[in-house]
């Protein structure tokens, strides 16, 4: 699943991926206000919706909770923070090796090889914030370099650690 906003002419940008466990609209349930996101499930998914009076309890009577719902808004935010920075100031390239890295790792924990990605174009485009022209140029290039292996519509990562460390 993930999550979306488009500005006023109609440019997407991915908000967050979400996978197994992951929760999604708490923040706007804390500030009482509207879920200003789009979220769209890339796959077949199940979806629990917590109640918010049953969401407040929670909150209200259980330290531990509300202590790992801190935790997790803190780590959002670092998250955030240091997307935006690379979305202003790095280069096509690293932000495309960003996005993919980003949906390896949340998707592919363990790291297992051979993992493949398995997303439009356009999405994916929508997570590195670029045109889906200059995304599929990247990937081309990419795949030119034996960093990825472009196969049937999915993206397999031949080499992480370039990738991962891409400086430009």
């Amino acid at each position: 699943m993930r999550t979306y906003r488009r500005n006023d002419d109609g440019k997407e940008l991915s908000v967050e991926l979400y996978t197994a466990g992951d929760f999604l609209g708490y923040i706007p349930m804390l500030e009482g206000s509207v879920y200003r996101d789009t979220a769209e499930t890339l796959e077949d998914s199940d979806i629990v919706v917590i109640p918010k009076d049953d969401f407040d309890e929670l909150l209200n009577n259980n330290y531990a909770i509300a202590s790992q719902l801190i935790k997790m808004l803190a780590r959002n935010v670092m998250a955030k923070e240091q997307q935006l920075l690379g979305l202003a100031y790095n280069s096509l390239r690293k932000k495309v090796a960003d996005a993919l890295m980003t949906i390896y790792r949340k998707y592919n924990p363990q790291g297992n090889p051979g993992f493949a990605i398995d997303i439009s174009r356009e999405n994916l485009a929508t997570i590195a914030g670029t045109a889906t022209e200059s995304l599929i140029r990247t990937l081309g290039d990419f795949r030119d370099e034996k960093l990825v292996e472009l196969k049937d519509g999915t993206i397999i990562i031949l080499n992480e650690n370039r990738l991962s460390n891409m400086l430009y």
